[in-house]
């Protein structure tokens, strides 16, 4: 159980795994530009949320606004792959002892994506338990197709609840055969 877990980007396709989090943590901070609207539709999760309408490109309100918050113990990710001072910054809230999960789109698992650069940075995150989450697409039969929402939770709670540095969600092989 998280004490203050920190949910970004968790309010759309993700918002399942954001209403499990919640319900397993003290309170939560939920951060996505369009968190004033967001609800779980029920009351005891929706009180145990800070909820934030920021975007992280404003990076300085962003960080300023989430060191307002304080310091986290769980932290779940969404983020483009550009934001890589974020992403470090974002870690450097995690308390010792607590976990970063980050979620990437399927090119950063490729082997000139960023998983395996971001995997190495976060080795500096002494006591901290790192987790990556790629989500790949689903080979059918002759066709291929993206992940349902579905599957992406599963990915993702999996992560969590895992020991694994790295979940893959369906496949990233063969690259020419995604949809």
């Amino acid at each position: 159980m998280a004490d203050h877990a920190l949910l970004i980007g968790m309010t759309g396709m993700l918002a399942p795994v954001a209403r499990e989090i919640v319900g397993e943590s003290q309170h939560a901070t939920l951060c996505a530009r369009g968190a004033a609207k967001f609800s779980f539709g029920e009351k005891f999760l929706d009180d145990k949320v800070m909820k934030l309408p920021l975007d992280y490109t404003d990076e300085t309100h962003f960080l300023d606004t989430l060191r307002i918050r304080g310091p986290v113990d769980l932290a779940i990710t969404w983020l483009h792959p550009e934001a890589h001072e974020l992403r470090n910054a974002i870690a450097d809230c995690v308390v010792p002892g607590g976990k970063i999960i980050e979620v990437m789109g399927s090119a950063a698992g490729r082997p000139d994506g960023f998983a395996d650069e971001r995997l190495d940075a976060m080795k500096s995150q002494l006591g901290k338990t790192y987790r990556q989450v790629i989500l790949g697409f689903v080979l059918d039969g002759g066709t291929s197709r993206w992940l349902h929402h579905e599957e992406i939770c599963a990915g993702v709670l999996t992560a969590h609840r895992g020991f694994q540095p790295r979940t893959i969600v369906g496949t990233l092989d063969p690259w020419e055969k995604r949809p």
